[in-house]
């Protein structure tokens, strides 16, 4: 997986890529030791992936209302 500028890489995904990006994180973060720091890492993109999934939402929601 990619580990470079997180929000940057995320915002140029599109939306099934950012989903099956997330999947992919989740299977990764299984498999990681749970203290390693490239687990940490990890995690911290997925937490951020939540963030432009949400921001999306927002966004769409606003259009439509």
């Amino acid at each position: 997986m990619k580990t470079n500028d997180e929000r940057a890489d995320l915002t140029q995904l599109d939306d099934s890529a950012l989903l099956n990006w997330r999947a992919e994180a989740r299977a990764e973060m299984e498999r990681l030791p749970p203290q390693s720091a490239a687990r940490a890492e990890l995690s911290a993109r997925y937490d951020a992936s939540l963030d432009e999934l949400v921001e999306r939402a927002r966004r769409a929601w606003t259009t439509a209302s």
